[in-house]
């Protein structure tokens, strides 16, 4: 029998609680479907709110083939970005605070305005979508995945646990983000001055504003929407850099900025 969305969530809690390592989920405490799973994150989003802070935006994870070769998942998932996990320009975090830490580079887009549900039978697209965003800037999605064995993952495990996002950290705006070709922009993920990563913007999806056009149309079929305001991470261009203690961490995407996180004992 498949757990019900509060068996889940309590399970997460303890999971977040102790900070052990989580291979893989067990059986008894696995969604029976997407949707089921989408439930069971929703039930934990409840119980962390007062802690992360209100819902600030959305992830989406699984968009581009760095992360399909790492992760072995190719269907895209979101998950909800919270207030109190959002940081700006620099951040430096503690290893006490997370099992395993790792960094992903994205394009982070913010909404400027309330995205109404798609009309029957037409979903958003790139063109559509577009008139909705404000600003486009890097950033590092701070992934927490508490040392999953990738060989044995689900998009199920993902989706049930936040898409892995603990936190998201912001360049500062660019105000002339819009003469910029967002499916062309190369970036680079260095640690202690060392270029470890390099991808481009138009891996994740062919272009970020596919990224933000499929979950405004994932959203709606959940009853939700994004709102003014919100951010959107939209996948990243390079597999998830897993970042050692010790170490000064650099995201740039040309044109876009930059980021910076040290991650100290």
């Amino acid at each position: 029998m498949a757990a019900t969305a509060e068996q889940i969530a309590d399970y997460l809690m303890d999971v977040r609680r102790s900070r052990v390592t989580v291979g893989w989920w067990p059986k008894t405490r696995m969604p029976q479907d997407e949707r089921a799973a989408y439930a069971a994150q929703d039930a934990y989003l409840e119980r962390i709110v007062p802690e992360d802070g209100a819902v600030a935006g959305y992830k989406i994870g699984l968009t581009a083939p760095a992360i399909w070769e790492q992760t072995g998942l190719r269907s895209p998932a979101y998950g909800p970005i919270r207030r109190n996990r959002v940081f700006e320009q620099a951040v430096t975090l503690k290893a006490t605070q997370h099992t395993r830490l790792g960094l992903e580079l994205e394009i982070i887009l913010t909404v400027n305005a309330d995205v109404p549900p798609p009309a029957p039978g037409k979903p958003y697209d790139q063109e559509s979508i577009a008139p909705y965003i404000a600003s486009a800037r890097a950033g590092f999605e701070l992934i927490e995945d508490r040392g999953a064995d990738y060989s044995r993952l689900s998009a199920l495990h993902l989706i049930i646990d936040l898409g892995w996002n603990w936190g998201s950290l912001l360049a500062a705006e660019n105000p002339d983000w819009s003469k910029l070709d967002l499916a062309a922009l190369k970036g680079t993920v260095s640690f202690d001055g060392e270029v470890v990563a390099s991808g481009s913007s138009g891996d994740v999806m062919g272009h970020c504003v596919n990224s933000l056009a499929w979950v405004a149309n994932k959203l709606a079929e959940h009853g939700k929407q994004l709102r003014k305001g919100m951010i959107v991470s939209t996948g990243s261009m390079v597999a998830c850099q897993f970042v050692p203690v010790g170490t000064t961490a650099v995201g740039r995407i040309e044109g876009l900025g930059e980021v910076t996180v040290k991650y100290e004992f």
